[in-house]
């Protein structure tokens, strides 16, 4: 049985206890079992995104009616919504029905970018806003290190770039991977610019540079983070009751058994997609690296792969 007690005091904001009491305090799995079928509701910790396909005002009305079912529910269960922080983002190529949402009778405000977990979403699914974002802020990371360590040894500017500057710049790639020129150059350029640090390589060029610190480029890592993606999903790593992929096999003989169809596509933001975009260049890998035990076992056959066709340093005239 429930039983509804007063809370009179809270926690800190940022503590793992904060996350725990939230989960206690209310039974918050089943909201979205409160949507019907024609909206999705996408739940992470206390952050929920109401999402439907919109071709008539007849969805736009049932996409209203889900917001009032959910406003319903939390206030069922005494949890206030800040309406503040709700709002609209639409997504598509040529939207012409642009309805008004409401909450409680507030109108919720149109966004043109929404960032959701750390990767911020903008209307035509392009992804710069958060490529220059993320660019930004390690270039303001690599001024501090810049001011605070005058003389770098090769071990610890690459121990530095990894843990405080490369990880900004590989978060959640496979949503965001760019495939236009300027950005990938742009994206480049940071790391361009952080290898000249260490004393005796600023004179030297781009490839050296990484030779000579055992890094790899960008776009290399970009497209290894894909590939040990799919190794991750036909092979179960993660949680099927979270994570679904359609293993939709090419049955041709040549190649590996696991091998993808792609699929073409109109639209390059579909084309360049994650699920499209990796599938020839999964499809190229040998039986042997597919056939991996264990998700480190395939890391190491992959870049001694790649390593051997010289793909680890894919560098484009700038």
């Amino acid at each position: 049985m429930w039983a509804r007690l007063k809370v009179f005091s809270g926690i800190p904001q940022g503590t793992v206890l904060g996350p725990l009491l939230f989960l206690i305090y209310i039974y918050i799995n089943d909201l979205p079992d409160v949507c019907d079928n024609f909206t999705k509701l996408f739940l992470f910790a206390d952050n929920a995104k109401i999402f439907s396909y919109i071709k008539n005002a007849y969805d736009s009305m049932c996409l209203q009616h889900n917001i009032n079912k959910l406003h319903q529910w939390t206030q069922n269960w005494e949890l206030a919504l800040n309406i503040d922080k709700c709002a609209v983002c639409r997504f598509g190529r040529n939207i012409s029905i642009k309805s008004d949402y409401y909450i409680s009778d507030i109108k919720l405000q149109e966004v043109h970018t929404v960032k959701d977990l750390g990767v911020t979403f903008d209307e035509q699914l392009k992804f710069s806003d958060h490529c220059y974002d993320k660019i930004k802020k390690v270039h303001s990371m690599l001024w501090l290190i810049k001011i605070n360590f005058s003389l770098l040894c090769r071990d610890s500017f690459v121990m530095l770039y990894k843990s405080m500057l490369r990880s900004h710049l590989e978060y959640a790639n496979a949503v965001w991977n760019p495939h236009r020129e300027g950005l990938i150059k742009d994206l480049e350029r940071v790391q361009m610019r952080a290898t000249k640090l260490v004393p005796g390589l600023k004179k030297k060029c781009y490839k050296k540079r990484l030779m000579a610190l055992k890094l790899p480029t960008l776009k290399y890592r970009r497209i290894r983070g894909d590939t040990i993606e799919v190794y991750k999903l036909l092979t179960n790593t993660y949680d099927d009751n979270t994570v679904q992929l359609d293993t939709n096999f090419d049955t041709r003989t040549r190649g590996h058994t696991k091998k993808l169809v792609v699929r073409r596509c109109r639209y390059d933001v579909r084309k360049y997609s994650f699920s499209i975009n990796i599938g020839n260049i999964w499809n190229s890998l040998p039986d042997e690296i597919i056939s991996a035990p264990s998700v480190n076992t395939f890391k190491n056959r992959l870049d001694r792969f790649w390593t051997e066709q010289e793909v680890f340093l894919i560098i484009k005239p700038t």
